[in-house]
């Protein structure tokens, strides 16, 4: 009874540090040196599952038995064979000699004394083990003593004390279980998040550096580097590696085309260090081994970058020989790297491919602005001199009729010329010199240049002036007037005989605009997405009969667009259109003013 008293006492503070206690070894040490101090055991050792493996962690017995199991490792499998062979007592294993393999038995421990007849008495080959299950069923260690006290087979009474005893060790490497899992949830949780947030870096290189540093600190990998490959022929492969630099000769030549292949990506391939051969990687196994060895690493763990089925990179890890196996969240956790690997890369490369298109247009743009500036120039000259000329000639020859063609084709061409000046002039400028303007004013203006023009043509203009007071808007006033002036012109111009063109004014507190309503052909949907674009002409073939640049509207809209304002079109084929030009009332500064 002294005995069993000492048992419940010891165990009763044995569960109080383990419900309370995070030093996992300090109470597997008392759990073991209970048992052997408590309930008499010569020896008891607590092994912890380590992969594939049980480790003798904590050994409790006589200091020479102690160095000699202590640190060792038995294969996992043949401890579940033993205890599917040995005799259930509760969750204690007990195997009674001879029923031991022979080879088990040249890797266990045994004690050395001479085994008695009686069959009660502890012989030397048997064996008792109380394995170490967490509440889900998970192998989390075992526990095994040796020479009970009185060197016999424990009795119900003892085995009872001895699993109160298994459970606290059971218990505490529960415990210890989850906090690492916690940890370790933890410590992925801060490595993807780091992972992420490095897409947001604008050089790529920088990116997938930062990725990769965290990757390793977080997983304790001895090398650990990303490789992207080339998006096309003329694209370059970018590495990037820690804690060495990426360097040519990591490089894996045949691994893309390995990795091509396999058809459940994304998919993680692990490869040891003295592994024969690799299903998913035949050709370049042996040259990373060579490099895996180079670096004293055991096992190296490949998984793809993968973005949108494609695949753009690869990412190598690799773990000394005395690191861990990687855990499945470890594994989860890899894949998921991979995948935002993948999208940073994919990312980086359609942004590059944006901005050098953006480029290129640019480039165009300024090329065409400046050869139409210079064709124009170039024009100008002789067009000049041949109105000159034709005019002469008309004057002094008035018979000649075909001066007439003449004159009135040149100033055709001058007028297309004078446009494509004024085209790329503003394609290059950004501001104008403002005053103010009473907009009122030019539509008159306007109206009155164009009403010869419309009355020849058959064609009601008029001008509904809101109010007999000035209504000024802030701008250039001869730009404001071409707006106007090609407003009301293409009215007139594509409107039929007996139609109409009305200027509508309409002034709010903020801004104006502008409405100029025609009942002439109309614009079709598809032409309407094109009418500001320059050098579009209509595929109505009514309209195509009327001559025209195609740059009247597109200079009339850069003007409004850098007056603040807008120049917008609503239409319906055959029924006419309605073109609106809004400009501020008063600008900024006045209204601070």
């Amino acid at each position: 009874m002294p005995r069993n008293q000492g048992a419940l006492s010891r165990l009763a503070e044995l569960m109080r540090r383990v419900n309370s206690s995070t030093d996992t070894e300090v109470i597997l040490e008392e759990i073991a040196h209970g048992v052997v101090d408590v309930l008499g055991y010569g020896v008891a050792a607590i092994a912890r599952l380590e992969g594939d493996s049980l480790v003798m962690t904590n050994v409790a017995g006589p200091p020479e038995v102690v160095a000699q199991i202590l640190n060792r490792r038995t294969p996992a499998d043949q401890i579940l064979d033993e205890f599917r062979e040995a005799d259930k007592w509760g969750i204690l294993r007990f195997v009674p000699a001879g029923r031991m393999s022979a080879e088990r038995l040249r890797a266990a421990w045994i004690p050395e004394f001479e085994a008695e007849a009686d069959p009660d008495a502890w012989h030397p080959e048997h064996a008792l083990y109380a394995p170490l299950y967490s509440a889900s069923g998970e192998l989390l260690g075992n526990m095994a003593v040796d020479l009970p006290a009185d060197g016999r087979v424990p009795d119900e009474a003892d085995r009872e004390l001895l699993e109160m005893f298994a459970v606290q060790a059971g218990v505490a490497l529960s415990n210890a279980r989850e906090r690492e899992r916690l940890t370790d949830r933890v410590h992925l949780d801060r490595m993807l998040r780091t992972v992420a947030g490095s897409a947001t870096q604008h050089d790529l290189a920088q990116a997938l550096g930062s990725a990769v540093t965290a990757v390793a600190e977080s997983l304790g990998n001895v090398q650990a580097w990303v490789c992207t490959f080339p998006a096309d022929a003329q694209g370059h492969q970018l590495g990037v590696g820690t804690p060495r630099a990426y360097a040519p000769e990591h490089d894996l030549p045949d691994l893309r085309a390995e990795l091509t292949t396999l058809d459940d990506r994304p998919v993680l391939i692990e490869l040891g260090v003295d592994d024969a051969v690799s299903p998913r990687m035949p050709r370049t196994a042996p040259r990373l081994q060579a490099l895996m060895r180079s670096m004293r690493a055991e096992r190296a763990v490949v998984s793809p970058l993968v973005s949108q089925d494609d695949l753009v990179g690869y990412l190598v890890l690799l773990f000394a020989r005395n690191a861990r196996p990687v855990t499945p969240a470890e594994a989860d956790a890899i894949l998921e790297v991979g995948r935002l690997l993948g999208q940073t890369v994919r990312a980086a490369r359609v942004l590059e491919t944006e901005q050098r298109l953006v480029q290129e247009l640019r480039e165009l743009a300024r090329y065409r602005s400046e050869l139409i500036a210079t064709i124009s120039h170039e024009l100008k000259t002789p067009l000049t001199a041949i109105l000159g000329h034709a005019e002469l000639i008309a004057d002094r020859h008035p018979d000649l009729t075909s001066i007439d063609a003449i004159i009135r084709n040149a100033q055709r061409l001058s007028n297309l010329v004078a446009n494509l000046l004024h085209y790329s002039r503003i394609q290059g400028r950004r501001e104008t010199v403002r005053r103010a303007v009473d907009l009122a004013e030019l539509c008159e203006a306007s109206v009155d240049l164009l009403s010869i023009r419309a009355k020849q043509a058959g064609v009601h203009l008029h001008f509904d002036r809101p109010t007999p007071y000035p209504v000024v808007v802030f701008g250039d006033p001869e730009e404001l007037a071409r707006v106007i002036d090609n407003m009301v012109d293409n009215a007139v111009k594509y409107t039929p005989e007996d139609g109409a063109v009305s200027v509508h004014m309409t002034v709010t507190d903020e801004e104006v605009w502008v409405d100029v309503t025609d009942t002439g052909l109309g614009i079709s949907a598809n032409d309407q997405q094109h009418v500001f674009s320059a050098f579009h002409r209509s595929n109505n073939p009514n309209a195509l009969s009327i001559p025209g640049t195609g740059l009247g509207l597109p200079i009339a809209q850069r003007i409004a667009e850098s007056h603040g304002g807008s120049l917008r079109v609503t239409s319906e084929l055959g029924r006419g259109s309605t073109f609106r030009f809004t400009v501020p009332l008063r600008s900024p500064r006045d209204q601070a003013g």
